[in-house]
């Protein structure tokens, strides 16, 4: 999830300085972390330092943060898992804002409807769908991360994505609460149109009866070809690239040679070549350098300019 806004103030304000100091004074039950290494959120395990982390436990915390962002010259970010995001060597100039456990639970409303907090684990929703005998949300098995960052980027895989089941979201802009209903929401490739100010906290998800062995059945088969076909024992922030028009990312990249290729620790994998892995030690400068020599080896030789789908955070 990553979802990004500013205050309401020009450069020149007071900006993220005292900024915990203030949110302690109105009552922010939640941690806040200073100058904290965005690789200790992020998948790929890169990434320098944010001015401010703030892990809200409540909406009231999380109203808290945004009238404290009111008049002053503030970038934010709201962050999920982690899992799809970059971080480069600069880190983020301003507030990272991660929902704490408060968001993480996940609630039956009826035999075929789910909600969840935004921080709740994809993972823990797809094994509680099987458990339940509910079928419509097998294509997330092996989605990393969390509910709310995989609606944000409309995550997908096995021909299903989160435009399918998600019923409604809640989300909190300018201060407000309200749900969105499907009908209202705008889903396209890999990300949910939303305002940049807008926060999701809450996602209700629909399914359809089935039986639970069926569905541990498909969850299962799912699970073998992501084993299968990814790089799962190396830490990646997924697929790198979006599938360009009538083509695929990783094929392009592997019919260019470039499987294995490496800078410094980072390291196009030779499992799945649209994955880029951190192999031991790599730097967020590995990534952008090895990023850059894909896009440039798969232009010169197919003419197809790649465009990143993890997303790169300025």
């Amino acid at each position: 999830m990553a979802s990004r806004g500013r205050g309401a103030q020009q450069a020149g304000g007071p900006g993220v300085k005292n900024l915990a100091e203030l949110l302690r004074a109105e009552g922010f039950s939640g941690p806040v972390h200073s100058e904290e290494p965005m690789s200790r959120y992020c998948s790929l395990k890169v990434g320098g330092k944010a001015d401010l982390v703030a892990i809200p436990e409540t909406l009231q915390d999380l109203r808290t943060l945004f009238d404290a962002f009111e008049g002053r010259d503030i970038s934010w970010m709201i962050l999920g898992s982690g899992t799809n995001v970059f971080f480069p060597e600069s880190g983020f100039g301003g507030c990272v804002i991660r929902l704490g456990r408060g968001f993480a639970d996940v609630e039956e409303i009826n035999e075929t409807t789910m909600e969840a907090g935004a921080a709740a684990g994809t993972a823990g929703i797809v094994a509680k769908t099987a458990r339940m005998g509910l079928t419509g949300f097998e294509f997330a098995a092996g989605i990393p991360g969390t509910i709310g960052g995989a609606v944000r980027m409309n995550a997908g895989a096995g021909g299903g994505e989160m435009a399918g089941p998600v019923m409604a979201i809640q989300v909190v802009a300018e201060g407000i609460t309200s749900w969105i209903e499907r009908k209202d929401l705008d889903f396209r490739y890999r990300r949910l149109a939303l305002p940049a100010d807008a926060a999701i906290t809450r996602v209700r998800i629909g399914f359809s009866l089935d039986s639970p062995e069926a569905v541990d059945r498909r969850i299962g088969e799912m699970l073998a070809r992501k084993k299968a076909g990814q790089p799962l024992g190396l830490p990646s922030a997924g697929c790198w690239f979006v599938n360009p028009e009538g083509d695929n990312a990783g094929r392009l990249i592997e019919a260019a040679g470039l499987k294995g290729l490496t800078v410094g620790g980072a390291q196009v994998s030779d499992v799945h070549a649209n994955f880029l892995v951190n192999i031991g030690g790599a730097t967020a400068g590995d990534f952008e350098a090895l990023a850059g020599m894909v896009k440039a080896a798969v232009l010169e030789k197919f003419e197809v300019g790649l465009k990143e789908e993890v997303k790169i955070v300025y």
